[in-house]
Formats: structure tokens, sequence, C-alpha cells
């Protein structure tokens, strides 16, 4: 198997050196940095990134670009902000068929992932991502590493499972790429919030507190961000998110660390650690996240603190981690389960800890002058077997929702924006939202579509 690695710094040199290690593998590093390239040739070292160790000597690297088009898979080893002109610039040397492989960590502008952008840009689908806790020294010492791959194709499965064989590298899987590459982004935050409070208080008590405070906004993060629930429990999350907190390798985790001990100040937002940090931060904090952002203490706390000329952060404990636990109400019919009703589901359950959906029945239906194409009990088994509900509960008037919302503690109301100012009266009892509808489906339309199809 052809293989390149873009990018001969030290995880890209990392990379390709234990790849090399099967001998299967025809690895190749290619920089444009001559010098470099030769001195790895030459002398099977990096001394720049890694000083007094030895590269296999099965690893070659290369700037000719011709190498480029016999590879059938290339790993991507470079900064977030020039990958795509650095691709564009190569693409006339990949091949068709070529597998192109993401190791790079970070967020475009719009919360667009490097997979995605890099999709669109070279017009390919034959993209994945490889994440997870992973230092790049460590691999150097061939210590056994598991990353999660986010692919689309079994074929791009088995590739990446053959060219790892007889290697130290191993590899959990899942579909959903982009909480892969969301999730390479949201633990850098988190650990510069970790490094603050081992730097503050140095108490195990304290750190595995705000972890355990920190794992829970990661997951509210990525279920708004779109990435999947389970992901979380793959290398890419808790095993990073874990990783990149507790251990002082971790550049953000050393930036918390300064922060914590209040050596930190404005003149340190020119150092490219510093501004790893505070991108990230400010980034996540950018994103339209409707009301979710209310929960995300540990993450408001970090950001405000970066906005302000301080230099020390203060914590008070009982407004970061002392909160209550929230339950969620919403109603609908649910007729014909579609994408937009997800959307409104996955939304609302990021909003509290518990979702509850009232869903019309067939009597109440009737009296609204609506037909169901599913009866009551065939839309109540459905909604009951999404992750994002916990209970459902039947709707049979229009009076029930102050005797629902007081029966079960409710705190957040929500419905479509199609309903704004209808139930403004809940307010007295629990707090309203009206959320978007999602453009472009609706029950409504499909039902007629499917007229049309009969």
């Amino acid at each position: 198997m052809n293989i390149i690695v873009l990018g001969a710094g030290a995880f890209g040199t990392a990379i390709a050196n234990e790849l090399s290690v099967n001998t299967e593998n025809n690895a190749v590093l290619f920089s444009r940095n001559k010098e470099k390239v030769e001195e790895i040739n030459l002398h099977n070292t990096n001394q720049s990134c890694f000083p007094n160790k030895h590269l296999t000597k099965h690893l070659r690297a290369s700037f000719d670009k011709k190498e480029i088009q016999r590879a059938d898979v290339i790993f991507i080893a470079l900064p977030s902000p020039i990958i795509i002109e650095y691709l564009k610039k190569l693409r006339p040397y990949f091949s068709k068929s070529v597998l192109l492989v993401n190791l790079s960590k970070g967020l475009l502008e719009n919360g667009v992932t490097i997979v995605d952008r890099v999709k669109i840009e070279l017009n390919t689908e034959n993209v994945v991502a490889l994440k997870g806790p992973s230092f790049a020294v460590e691999i150097m010492e061939h210590a056994d590493t598991l990353l999660t791959l986010g692919y689309s194709t079994r074929e791009q499965y088995e590739i990446i499972n053959k060219i790892i064989i007889d290697t130290a590298l191993h590899i959990d899987c899942t579909t959903d790429i982009r909480g892969v590459e969301v999730l390479s982004v949201l633990k850098n935050i988190y650990a510069l919030v970790l490094g603050i409070v081992d730097a503050k208080y140095n108490s195990p008590n304290t750190r595995f507190m705000i972890l355990t405070k920190a794992f829970s906004e990661v997951r509210v993060l990525l279920r708004a961000l779109g990435g999947a629930h389970d992901t979380l429990f793959l290398a890419c999350g808790f095993g990073d998110l874990c990783l990149t907190s507790l251990n002082d390798l971790s550049r953000n985790r050393t930036l918390g660390l300064l922060i914590g001990k209040g050596f930190f100040n404005a003149d340190y937002k020119s150092n490219s650690v510093i501004l790893e940090g505070l991108k990230a931060v400010d980034l996540v904090h950018s994103f339209p996240l409707d009301h979710v952002m209310d929960t995300l203490p540990l993450l408001n706390k970090l950001h405000s603190f970066f906005g302000s000329k301080e230099n020390v952060l203060s914590i008070q404990f009982d407004k970061l981690v002392d909160q209550k636990f929230k339950t969620v109400l919403t109603y609908g019919t649910f007729d014909l389960l579609h994408y937009g009703h997800l959307e409104i589901l996955r939304r609302a359950s990021s909003l509290g800890d518990k979702l509850i959906v009232g869903i019309s029945t067939d009597e109440f239906n009737e009296l609204k002058g609506k037909t169901c194409i599913l009866p009551y009990e065939k839309r109540k088994e459905l909604l009951e077997s999404l992750d994002y509900v916990d209970k459902v509960i039947p709707e049979d008037n229009w009076e029930q929702k102050v005797s629902d919302v007081k029966e079960n503690d409710v705190d957040i109301f929500v419905m479509g924006n199609d309903w704004e100012g209808k139930f403004d009266e809940l307010k007295a009892y629990c707090k309203v939202i009206y959320f978007p509808r999602t453009k472009g489906i609706s029950t409504t339309k499909l039902k007629s579509i499917l007229k049309e199809e009969e």
C-alpha cells in the first residue's frame, strides 16, 4: 500500500514512522523542506521534532510531487488554517481513488468540519477522519494507541484496518464523521478548564468534580453541533478528553496551568499555544446554539475570562456546578415522523436532563379535524424508541398544558415558532421557548408528496 503523510511536523512524522513498521506499507513523509527531507533519508532523524530519536529505516521522505500520484492513501497532518489551500495545490497529483485521512484537529468558519470542506473543495467523498488520545512522542515510542476512525464505507474501513496491521495503532469506528471532528476541538476547551482547576486547587476531589461537569458540557455541545451521542464514548471522545485534560504533555492543559497560577496576561495572546486554546473557545462560543449556551457555565466562564483584562480566573463552584435538574416539555401530533421532528426533539432534549413529549390522541385529533396515518399507540411507540425522548404522555385537550407542567415539574416548555406567542401564559409556570421550524420539510408537505405518488 502506497502511503503519503502530508506534513513533517511532530504528529505527521510520528504517524508516518509507525505506519512504516508494517513492511507491507510504502510510507513516505512529504515535506517541502528539502533539508528536512535529506535529514530523514540520510540520518533517519527529524531533530526539529524529536531530538535524539531515530526513525525506522523503512520510512522515506520526499518533496517530489510525483510520489503523490502513486499514493493509495494520503494522511493529512497539517495545521488546519492551511489545509485547504495546500490540498488544492496538490490536487492535480491525486489519483481518482485516493483515500484522504484527516489527522488535523479543528473546525472552520461556521462550524464546517475539515472533512466536509475537503470533500467540497476536492469534489470527493473519499475522506475519513482519524482522531483520538495520542501524543506524538508516545507514538514515536511505539506505545499502543487507540484512535477513532470516522468513515463512510466499508472499503474505507478495510483500507485503514489493513495498513495498521503489525503497528501499535488500533482503531474503534463510527460513521459519525462530524462527531469525531467536533470532539477534537471540544476536548481542548475543557483541558484548559482542568488545567486551571489543578493549578489553583491541586485536589483530586475538585479535579474529578470539574471533569464530570466538563464531560456533561461536551455531551451537550456534541449533540447541539450535530454529532451522535454514542461517539462521545469512543477514543475520540472520553479517551481524548481525559488524555488532553489530565496529562502535562497537553498544550491546552499547560495553558490552563499558566492561567491557574496567575501567569497569564494579555501579552501572552500573541503566543501560538495561547492562540490555539483561545480560538477554540471563541469559535465554539460564537456558534448559534439557541438556548443551549445557558447550560454551559464552564465554557461561558472561560470565554468571559479571555474577553476580560484579568490575569486570574476566579471560580465559584456553586454557580459552575450546582445546577438544578431540568425537565423539558413539548407537544405535537408526530404523524409521519421525519427529520424536522427529530431535529426539534434533539434541540429540545439538549436544553435539559429529561424530555417529555405530549402527543395528540386519536380522539383529540378528531376534535381538531386532523386525520393521522398512524394511530396514537404507533406514534407513541415510535417516539419512545428515540434516545432523545424520556417520557411520552397523551394530549387529550388544549387546556391540559398547565396541569402537565405542574405535575411533571417542567422547567422549560418548547414549541415550534409557528406557535409563537400562543403559549405565553405558561411563562407564569416555566420558561417558554419557540424554536424555528426545520426549513423545507413538514408533515403536510410529505403527505402531499405521498398523495401525488399514489
